[in-house]
């Protein structure tokens, strides 16, 4: 009776205990917000990686045509 009483004891102690860790995953899941979270949402560090790649190809464009003059096709 008692060995009975202890096991039943211990699958209701169990049962609450997976059901409280059930809630507080739940609670902690949050959607993202809708703004960006279909097409993704850019943060200024991309376009700050964007001016300099423009800026390094600019550089390199005008390093170029000094070097390798193109002649006038007529």
């Amino acid at each position: 009776m008692f060995a009975l009483r202890s096991s039943m004891a211990f699958i209701v102690i169990l049962s609450v205990m997976a059901a409280v860790m059930l809630t507080s995953t739940e609670a902690a899941y949050r959607k993202p917000p809708f703004n960006g979270s279909i097409f993704g949402k850019r943060n200024n560090v991309e376009y700050d990686n964007a001016k300099a790649f423009s800026a390094m190809c600019e550089i390199a464009m005008e390093a170029c045509q000094s070097w390798f003059p193109q002649a006038d096709s007529k």
